[in-house]
């Protein structure tokens, strides 16, 4: 495991609240880190997401399978955390897919062993309460972009993922904003005419 994305992660966790170093000390070796290449399969549709993801590189998706295509609903870049959150809280299995956007690197860990930290280092509840209400922030966000629809929302969308522009497909982006992926690609076209 590379240590800069440990120092990453923490470094960002201590703005939120800082918590003592012997705290992560239990933290890192459960840790496991995963690198995988753009369009990889993270967490298929018709099973449980057992563990929380804090992305280091890269843009991971969220989607929900809509007849036959999946469906963008959220897009996530280094710093947020990455689950479904359905299965994750509840253990059930859902149909939510997460998969890469682009080449990514995340830290996993699992939900047993966030509920053992937190029973044996109370001090980690309040740092978990924090990183749920960013959670919430940053889907809101999200979300409040994919409602401005296609023309609205496509620079707002990029100015906050900065580098998805390369990455994304148009049927994402065409499937994020509820349009057909015919119109990003005459919107895109109509764009570089500019």
């Amino acid at each position: 495991m590379e240590q800069k994305f440990i120092s990453m992660m923490i470094a960002d966790y201590d703005q939120l609240f800082r918590v003592p170093r012997e705290g992560y000390e239990q933290v890192i070796p459960i840790l496991r880190q995963v690198q995988a290449k753009r369009n990889t399969l993270i967490k298929p549709g018709g099973s449980a997401d057992l563990v929380s993801r804090y992305l280091c590189e890269g843009f991971i998706g969220l989607f929900y399978p809509h007849g036959e295509k999946l469906e963008l609903l959220s897009i996530f870049q280094a710093t947020d955390t990455v689950f479904d959150e359905f299965s994750y809280r509840s253990g059930q299995i859902s149909e939510t897919v997460i998969k890469s956007i682009s080449a990514v690197v995340f830290l996993e860990f699992p939900i047993s062993a966030e509920e053992l930290l937190l029973h044996r280092h109370p001090e980690f509840s309040l740092l978990a309460h924090r990183i749920a209400h960013r959670i919430s922030e940053r889907k809101s966000r999200v979300h409040s972009i994919a409602k401005l629809g296609l023309e609205q929302g496509y620079e707002l969308l990029m100015k906050e993922f900065p580098g998805l522009e390369a990455e994304i497909t148009n049927s994402d982006l065409a499937s994020f904003f509820g349009v057909h992926t015919r119109t990003v690609e005459r919107w895109k076209h109509n764009l570089k005419d500019l």
